[in-house]
């Protein structure tokens, strides 16, 4: 069991006898029931993803392998969905906070992983659980560790907690798990209020984020460098996408989060949501790149009016090639005048490409095909020449015929 949970960890097949090895001196995984609680632990944390489809944490283009578990399964909480919530009956486990830290270390000095994603179900109270997990924090940096810490509070923690949470932690975060008040309390009735138990405390972990950067710019590890995240729960419910999109939106423009993540419902067994069907995949993925374009490429909820079909729900379509076909006037885009924003919006064009269009017109005009391919190349150029303004150039309309 041991070892079939170690194939859900970042990492190879092919390295897993090592991690296995690195972390045999430790007691607590010398017999069968605390081998099941590690494959319990993490491959059954599927509530607090931190990358699609696989857990592999994305970070600018490279793979970044982490230790991801849950501090307990023991919950007092009856969310709908959820395999933890309480009453459900299976074998819980807990970490021991000493013993988890000293595995997280000996992993993280054989560059095994790069850190430590911590989540929990709620055993007790948030509080509780909270100091649990800031205990297993704790130890890590007073041993010296400087890998990075991904830390999941939960809703109702109190606010000198967070305040140490952000301190302790690389990127903190609090799961919305709905687009809505109406939308949470159909997934999570006794979880406390959406606006004062998760929105006022994902709402501190941004306050306190915003204090770090201004006390402790330098800091090399901790103090929320890496921003804040949280995640929404899609398809449980008759919620649209637009709901969704609205939400996503409003936390990045207004929050300003650095990430939204969407996890797909999938029923689990002898929870109140077991008929349910699945969320199709393609709804999780199509939300994700509708979110980057909030993000990355400053779309607003304007562009999609068109976008998503009369149910507000988002095709299973790349949404930015939507936007494109759906709003044609706007192009051809002269590359030399237009924002860095208005190029976005060329099919193919992403920020890193941009960016070189930028870098190019700063020392020439683009005013022909030959240009265009100095700048982003030859492959590229040829995708996106009938969408901008050159004097070689077809019209768009002729070329899309």
């Amino acid at each position: 069991m041991f070892q079939q949970a170690m194939r859900h960890m970042p990492f190879s097949e092919g390295r897993s006898i090592n991690i296995i090895r690195s972390i045999e001196p430790f007691q607590s995984f010398s017999n069968s029931s605390q081998n099941d609680r590690w494959h319990f632990l993490i491959m059954d944390a599927r509530w607090d993803k931190t990358s699609v489809p696989i857990f592999e944490a994305a970070a600018r283009g490279r793979c970044v392998p982490l230790l991801k578990t849950l501090l307990t399964s023991h919950c007092t909480n009856s969310c709908n969905y959820c395999q933890f919530r309480a009453g459900r009956g299976f074998e819980r486990q807990s970490w021991n906070e000493e013993k988890l830290a000293g595995i997280t270390m000996q992993l993280w000095k054989e560059r095994k992983i790069i850190g430590l994603f911590l989540s929990s179900s709620v055993l007790k109270d948030p509080d509780k659980v909270t100091e649990g997990q800031l205990c297993v924090l704790r130890k890590l940096r007073a041993v010296g560790f400087t890998g990075y810490v991904h830390l999941r509070l939960m809703p109702g923690t109190s606010k000198h907690y967070v305040r140490e949470a952000v301190e302790l932690s690389d990127r903190v975060g609090v799961n919305l798990e709905a687009p809505s008040a109406e939308t949470f309390q159909e997934l999570c009735p006794d979880k406390g209020g959406y606006k004062e138990a998760v929105l006022k405390r994902l709402g501190w972990v941004v306050e306190e984020v915003q204090r770090a950067k201004s006390s402790c710019f330098d800091a090399k590890f901790g103090y929320g460098r890496s921003g804040v995240d949280t995640q929404m729960i899609v398809g449980a419910i008759d919620e649209n996408d637009w709901t969704h999109l609205e939400t996503t939106l409003w936390l990045y423009g207004s929050l300003g989060l650095k990430r939204v993540f969407f996890s797909g419902f999938k029923p689990v067994k002898d929870t109140p949501f077991e008929d349910k069907p699945s969320c199709p995949s393609y709804r999780e993925h199509r939300l994700y790149q509708s979110s980057f374009l909030f993000r990355d490429y400053k779309f607003s909820i304007k562009d999609f009016v068109d976008v998503v079909d009369d149910k507000g729900f988002l095709p299973n379509e790349d949404p930015k090639a939507l936007f494109v076909k759906n709003n044609m006037e706007l192009f051809p885009i002269n590359l030399n005048d237009s924002s860095y924003y208005d190029i976005l919006k060329i099919p193919r064009i992403g920020p890193v490409t941009a960016q070189k269009v930028i870098v190019y017109r700063n020392t020439k005009k683009i005013w022909c095909l030959s240009d265009l391919e100095k700048a982003v190349g030859r492959k590229l150029a040829r995708v996106v020449a009938p969408y901008v303004d050159l004097i070689d150039g077809k019209p768009i309309v002729k070329f899309l015929k």
